[in-house]
């Protein structure tokens, strides 16, 4: 943000900055609402390590990616 208020059009944007989650798959930082939760374990991922399964349009993580094949 800039010192007007203003946000700045060149800046990246918020879901891509580092937040204070931690992914447990990867060990990056990421913000919460950026993240999702696998629907068999329930463990939160961040953006990268989730993987929708195409058959079920479900979000696994990848521990549990392998369970869906």
């Amino acid at each position: 943000m800039r010192s007007d208020g203003r946000t700045d059009p060149k800046a990246a944007p918020w879901a891509l900055e580092p937040g204070p989650e931690v992914c447990g798959f990867c060990d990056r930082a990421y913000h919460i609402e950026a993240g999702a939760f696998c629907v068999d374990c329930d463990r939160p991922a961040c953006p990268l390590c989730i993987v929708e399964v195409r058959e079920s349009r479900c979000l696994v993580c990848p521990d549990c990616r392998e369970e869906h094949r």
